[in-house]
């Protein structure tokens, strides 16, 4: 089966049962992501990614039934809306969101920083000389690339490009000089066309990270999300979560274990 398929028939199966309320029967809790490697991913009918190993890890800690489906981000909001027990994964804590769900994490401080390669010696100030520029390459319509702007960084000096695939690549082969967003998706791409993701060094933080969590139906019930938010933290109390997320940083194609 296509792996289209796939994907809109979990979709639409997950939807189904969760319209039903067969959803509480079949597991204690539903999980509903988007597609956004390497954070949260499917393949070959296996949900892979760091949000999905601490699930995995969340599961065998707690002894949780957690059933899983990947939407689009608009529909997978409307799901969790409608499912007292389920929670969207993985989600930016911000102000307009606070009240809006029940928190876990976060598993990244999902922080927007300017990104170069470390055999560049590369450095970075939001206002370089007019003689020195710099060529920052950001995903059109991202915030990234709205806030290099709000930093001060000149019009000629980014390149608005259409994913963080043609970033990455574009870095790597010294197109670019830096690059803008998110670290992990960033060393996940980097990895996939077959570079060093352990070259991608910070030079500046334009957006301090908010994290990202999961975000629970404000109606779950307690002893579910009680049971949940125990694994996790457990988790980051005994440094298995920074231990999981440093592999990412690493190795961040690397499979599911499960």
């Amino acid at each position: 089966m296509p792996r289209v398929d796939r994907w809109l028939r979990a979709s639409l199966c997950a939807v189904l049962l969760a319209c039903s309320g067969q959803v509480v029967h079949a597991s204690d809790l539903l999980g509903v992501t988007e597609d956004v490697p390497p954070f949260s991913y499917l393949e070959d009918g296996r949900y892979l990614g760091l949000a999905n190993e601490v699930l995995d890890r969340i599961v065998k800690r707690s002894g949780l039934r957690i059933q899983r489906a990947i939407q689009p981000w608009a529909r997978a909001q409307i799901t969790v809306q409608g499912v007292p027990n389920s929670m969207l994964y993985v989600t930016v804590r911000a102000p307009a969101r606070e009240k809006l769900y029940r928190w876990v994490g976060p598993i990244d401080d999902c922080e927007i920083a300017v990104l170069a390669l470390a055999s560049s010696g590369r450095s970075f100030t939001p206002s370089t000389p007019d003689g020195q520029v710099l060529r920052i390459g950001a995903v059109r319509g991202s915030p990234a690339g709205k806030l290099l702007r709000e930093a001060g960084v000149t019009e000629r000096s980014i390149y608005n490009t259409p994913g963080s695939e043609t970033s990455a690549k574009m870095l790597y082969v010294g197109h670019l000089d830096m690059i803008a967003g998110l670290t992990l998706p960033y060393a996940f791409q980097a990895a996939r066309a077959g570079y060093d993701p352990s070259q991608l060094v910070q030079v500046h933080v334009l957006r301090k990270g908010l994290g990202c969590y999961f975000a629970f139906n404000l109606k779950v019930d307690d002893g579910l999300f009680s049971r949940f938010e125990e694994a996790f933290v457990a988790m980051q109390a005994s440094g298995e979560l920074k231990t999981l997320r440093e592999q990412y940083l690493q190795t961040p194609t690397r499979r599911a274990a499960r």
